[in-house]
């Protein structure tokens, strides 16, 4: 089907993406998580006073018109728990990129905000999902 018909292959999953009460549980999780500013040097605070509303609405309307792009991360090293002295890389995405990433997830089958995250596993690094990879 998605090669009879190339230009809708993304198409359900964008309409889902755009939602008011997917963007607004989006940034309800991200900034629950009290996260660090990305490489724009916004963070959750600096959004708040921008105004959540506006935010939201401006990631929209990119969304709708294809001109949204993610920025880079800002790439940090933390100590890796009981190795003193060694560790690992960190990457931390922008404000909106953390919200476009979470719409996404609920898009392609995340936790979506009318199924309670109790009722079905987490997604990995949602909500509290074991990270198997340190």
């Amino acid at each position: 089907m998605a090669k009879q018909q190339p230009e809708r292959r993304f198409t359900l999953l964008y309409d889902k993406v755009c939602r008011q009460d997917i963007l607004q549980e989006a940034w309800r999780r991200v900034k629950s998580n009290k996260g660090a500013a990305g490489v724009d040097d916004v963070d959750i605070d600096e959004v708040r006073e921008y105004g959540e509303a506006r935010f939201l609405g401006e990631i929209e309307q990119e969304l709708r018109n294809g001109s949204y792009r993610v920025s880079l991360v800002r790439r940090v090293h933390i100590d890796k728990p009981g190795q003193p002295g060694k560790t690992r890389p960190l990457g931390i995405p922008t404000v909106s990129a953390n919200c476009t990433g979470t719409q996404f997830a609920f898009g392609m089958g995340g936790d979506p905000p009318s199924i309670p995250s109790t009722s079905r596993p987490a997604l990995p690094s949602f909500e509290g999902a074991p990270n198997s990879r340190y």
